[in-house]
């Protein structure tokens, strides 16, 4: 059979609109998980044991369920509880919970790589409890995770496919719409797979060059 791209031109802008849409709700999921998992940690690693045995219970959960699985449960289960939500919107609370669980166990890692005397050394030099947890705790952390954190948000991108599952207007789900009307089931796939491969090649690059610019300033600035 004999391979003819030009039959997927009349749909290039939806699949440019579906490869925007997963990049949103990507980019959304990604800050509000991170920024959820950052309290997740600290509600685990807390002095409080209810919470930290909630914390890790939730970790736990969410790391050893299906994505998939726990979509189903935000788009199909809770309408029985009177909440329906939008297919955008159920994408983006179910990408967020997922990772928040996964850059929770980022974060400890990363928590767990400064070295108790530097957090000593700020109590000596007069440094307030939000200082020595900005400056010498949550930085240099961050800087450790910073690799890990980029492959989660490559991650998290690919896995918005599964958004398709439940209609949600993402890549994946306009590969199949053009798939199912053109016929080119090879052309578009490997179109597709192109747009998913090129994504995370830029956003690989783009980390890197992050990793070598942002921590820089960060640490001349406040050293």
């Amino acid at each position: 059979m004999a391979l003819y791209f030009g039959d997927l031109l009349p749909y290039s802008s939806l699949l440019l609109e579906g490869l925007w849409t997963a990049l949103y709700i990507t980019l959304v999921a990604m800050l509000a998980g991170s920024a959820l998992g950052v309290l997740v940690y600290l509600g685990k690693v807390g002095p409080g044991k209810p919470l930290s045995i909630l914390c890790t219970c939730y970790i736990e959960a969410i790391r050893n369920t299906p994505l998939l699985v726990q979509l189903y449960l935000i788009y199909f289960a809770l309408p029985a509880l009177g909440i329906n939500l939008e297919p955008v919107w159920a994408a983006i609370i179910g990408l967020t919970l997922n990772n928040a669980a996964y850059t929770a166990e980022i974060y400890r890692a990363g928590f767990e790589s400064v070295p108790h005397g530097l957090r000593e050394a700020g109590k000596a030099l007069g440094m307030k409890s939000g200082q020595i947890v900005r400056y010498i705790i949550l930085l240099p952390a961050t800087r450790n995770v910073f690799p890990a954190l980029t492959n989660q948000f490559i991650l998290l991108f690919l896995a918005s496919s599964i958004g398709s599952i439940i209609s949600l207007p993402e890549l994946t789900n306009a590969i199949m719409s053009v798939s199912n009307t053109t016929y080119r089931t090879i052309e578009v796939l490997a179109v597709g797979g192109l747009l998913y491969l090129g994504v995370s090649a830029l956003m690989s690059l783009a980390s890197k060059r992050a990793e070598t610019t942002l921590f820089r300033w960060a640490v001349g600035t406040h050293v």
